[in-house]
């Protein structure tokens, strides 16, 4: 069983023991592109318990994303995959029913989640569509934002399946909807009235529901998505540093982006997560210890020293140690600075 202590939760056996499924994001948790993040197929594969996928990126089907997984050597289904492009879909419907006409500003995987659901498309603002709904594409056009600005500025609604500025691509980070969504807001002065993606809890909820998941976890790489929506959800929720968020992210989060568990990468699902637990004027984690001293924040481990506030050359410490500075410096009364590059020893 998950001891839900805070700031972190922990387990003395494997993480995956301690809860009954697991719900991973994919762009920089799983994949990033066309290839893995490294550890992620056997961590995924060694599962004894049930998981799923939920991803803000709206470009492809569920059955296309599930192939994906195939091919990089995890054993998928397509109705393990829940997109923010049929939250969208859902959100659609509930909100207006299905005898309207909706211009998709996406990929295949916004369109094929909107024709399920029943919902008539059109493909130009000419059409009079009542709704547009934008959705992430790495082929989205000049053209095809266009339409969408067009059909808003004549009196469309307008909904996104997310709000990412970024996502992570196997060339770095690119832009994600968020950011495509914000061309069209600056060009319409009209901003999408809601967003069905993460962080919006109802998409964590349905995706374990369809698992029959009680008490999951969900494994992420962004804190204002992943994290906060899996918390708002009321399930624990793991970060990784395999994606957008940094140690220092971490360090600098606000409450309510705050992760009750913290990870590497998907190795430490299989792995115990030890108690931080108050120690003197500071707190303990394993064999390393963290504390607020005269404004500065400081871990000390294997009997070396770093200070890891203000500014200087890149520290390196271990995950305990950054699950201890981070309960140091969340429950510090003063306001500490950063400025340096923190890196995980694995």
């Amino acid at each position: 069983m998950l001891n839900r202590e805070t700031p972190f939760n922990s387990c003395d056996e494997p993480l995956s023991t301690c809860v009954d499924g697991v719900l991973f994001d994919l762009d920089g948790v799983v994949y990033r592109g066309k290839h893995a993040v490294e550890h992620a197929v056997e961590a995924i594969n060694a599962l004894q318990v049930p998981h799923g996928y939920v991803t803000n990126n709206a470009s492809r089907p569920p059955a296309d994303v599930a192939a994906h997984l195939t091919e990089l050597g995890i054993n998928a289904a397509e109705e393990e995959i829940t997109t923010s492009a049929q939250a969208a879909a859902g959100l659609v419907e509930s909100t207006y029913g299905t005898q309207i006409t909706v211009l998709a500003v996406g990929g295949e995987g916004l369109r094929t989640a909107l024709t399920e659901r029943g919902l008539t498309l059109v493909s130009s603002a000419d059409d009079s569509p009542d709704v547009v709904v934008q959705g992430t594409s790495s082929t989205l056009t000049w053209a095809d934002l266009a339409e969408g600005v067009y059909a808003i500025n004549r009196g469309a609604d307008y909904l996104a399946t997310n709000l990412d500025s970024t996502m992570p691509t196997e060339r770095g980070m690119g832009p994600g909807n968020g950011a495509m969504v914000q061309a069209v807001a600056h060009a319409t002065g009209v901003f999408p009235r809601r967003a069905a993606g993460k962080p919006d809890p109802q998409i964590f909820r349905h995706a374990a529901q369809r698992a029959q998941m009680h008490d999951a976890v969900v494994v992420g790489d962004r804190l204002d998505t992943d994290i906060s929506g899996a918390r708002e959800a009321g399930m624990a929720a793991m970060l990784v540093l395999t994606g957008v968020a940094s140690a220092m992210d971490l360090l600098l989060s606000d409450p309510d982006e705050r992760p009750t568990l913290v990870g590497y990468d998907l190795r430490d699902l299989h792995r115990a997560h030890p108690q931080v637990h108050a120690r003197e004027a500071g707190w303990a984690c394993g064999e390393a210890y963290a504390a607020v001293e005269d404004g500065n924040l400081t871990v000390t481990e294997n009997e070396g020293r770093a200070t890891l506030s203000g500014s200087g050359e890149p520290v390196t410490i271990s995950l305990d140690a950054l699950r201890a500075a981070c309960a140091a410096a969340w429950s510090a009364e003063v306001e500490l600075a950063y400025d340096r590059e923190i890196h995980i020893s694995g």
